[in-house]
């Protein structure tokens, strides 16, 4: 039989906390948590222990919880209508959180029901709560904020050469979704009490005072370095609005949680994630950046990046000496997440001064974008015709020239005459974004302003030029 309780505070040493938070929580909160284990075709260990620890969690932090547990297709209806009520009712922020089997049929996320009969996908589509009706439900309310958390990556035994984990949901202002893994990819239920993804999300909530990123901040790397490497837990958001889980008033805590793994664990318990700065609802980041980072052995590299936006994608390439490499990113919250090949994610939050300042997941190497130049938000004229050049070179010297730019079908040549000195490029134009050949081991990068000039580097970011339209 189903099993359908309100959660309370049970150990009176918590009481005097709960009290402070709820005091200080600024909006009505409200939290309907899923934990399904009892599957015919595939019983889980942990989604129990997860929901029991993430409603605890929750609790502190001043949200009203109601949790179902081995719940059957029926109770995970009638419980997500009676949530959506209840945030049309009351606004403020609302939070779901499921952990169990989790199948992407599609590209739509169906959340599997314990103890029905699942035989095939016909049951699926039939008898699951789909990630549609789950954001529908919160969105119709038209409260401040909405949080998903999918603890359901994990492998489908009905089919496992199928399609694995789930696809990505489409965030918006007001919608924070987390996955506890990539989207595609499977996560994993854990050997120990809780999943990795539940055991840092409900530790990291219960830290006092972290903003909304910071949280899943600590709760990705906490799982990048426990599963080393095997899984990084993934956020989808626009939202660049305030929020903190559990606040109190004080300063937040510096340090992250633990992680169990050595040596890894001493590693993540040294980091200090930065504090984020505001960012506005609409953040463009487009352009061309200085980089200086800090390598895993503890080297120093230099170089340049060239970073191309289209709404919240982003598209990053590097020179950092003859070296290049190429990553894509997307927004989460008040952060971007960049994956580069097989290595480490990179997570950049946003500085007072445009800088991005970026840490790998697993805390072992640091990284800051300076902004150089950044490239007009909207479609300009291409560059064309005479220019002025002024520029400085790597050893500090300053120079003045012109350049002529004409555009070749795809292609752009460019020449210049700096002095008595004469070069030739050949450029391509990406997202007003404009990389030049010109027979050096790096190329130029330029990013073309509004106004129609372009700033760029060169020399793998020593070199630095100007080019103003010659009317």
């Amino acid at each position: 039989m189903m099993t359908l309780w309100r959660v309370s505070v049970r150990i009176f040493a918590l009481l005097a906390t709960l009290t402070l938070a709820q005091a200080q929580a600024p909006e009505p909160r409200e939290a309907l948590v899923i934990g399904n284990a009892d599957y015919s075709f595939g019983p889980l260990r942990n989604p129990l222990n997860d929901a029991e620890a993430m409603a605890k969690a929750l609790d502190q932090a001043g949200f009203d919880v109601t949790v179902e547990t081995d719940a059957n297709h029926a109770s995970m209806e009638k419980a997500i209508q009676a949530f959506g009520a209840k945030l049309k009712a009351k606004g403020g922020v609302g939070l779901f959180y499921f952990s169990g089997h989790g199948a992407q049929i599609s590209g739509e996320n169906y959340l599997l029901p314990a103890r029905d009969q699942i035989a095939d996908f016909d049951d699926i589509k039939t008898r699951s709560l789909t990630a549609t009706e789950i954001v529908d439900a919160m969105a119709t309310a038209h409260n401040d904020l909405n949080i998903v958390i999918l603890d359901a990556c994990r492998n489908n035994p009905i089919d496992p050469n199928g399609a694995h984990g789930l696809s990505r949901i489409d965030s918006n202002a007001s919608l924070f979704v987390s996955y506890a893994t990539s989207p595609g990819a499977v996560a994993l239920d854990g050997s120990g009490h809780n999943s990795p993804y539940t055991k840092y999300l409900a530790q990291s909530i219960s830290v006092p005072n972290l903003t909304i990123e910071d949280t899943f901040k600590r709760t990705l790397k906490g799982v990048y370095v426990d599963t080393h490497g095997e899984q990084t837990p993934w956020i989808s958001s626009t939202f660049f609005g305030d929020f903190v889980f559990h606040p109190t008033g004080a300063a937040p805590e510096t340090s992250p949680p633990d992680a169990n793994p050595k040596p890894q664990g001493d590693e993540i318990a040294t980091l200090r994630p930065p504090t984020p700065s505001a960012a506005p609802a609409a953040i463009e980041l487009g352009g061309v950046y200085r980089v200086a980072g800090t390598n895993p052995s503890g080297s120093e590299y230099h170089g340049m990046v060239a970073l191309r936006q289209q709404d919240d994608q982003f598209n990053l390439t590097w020179w950092i000496g003859k070296d290049v490499f190429h990553g894509t990113g997307h927004f989460a919250g008040k952060m971007l997440v960049v994956n580069w090949g097989d290595k480490d994610p990179v997570i950049y939050t946003f500085g007072d001064d445009g800088a991005l300042d970026g840490e790998w997941a697993d805390g072992s190497a640091k990284e800051t974008l300076e902004p150089v130049a950044t490239v007009a938000a909207a479609e300009v004229a291409p560059p064309q015709g005479r220019y002025k050049v002024e520029g400085t070179s790597g050893d500090g010297s300053s120079y003045t020239g012109t350049v002529t730019i004409t555009e070749q079908g795809n292609a752009y040549q460019l020449s210049w005459k700096v002095g008595d000195s004469n070069y030739r490029g050949k450029g391509t134009l990406d997202g007003n974004l404009l990389t030049v050949e010109w027979g050096s081991a790096t190329p130029v990068i330029y990013a073309l302003a509004e106004d129609g000039s372009l700033t760029g580097l060169w020399d793998a970011g020593h070199g630095e030029e100007t080019l103003t339209p010659d009317e």
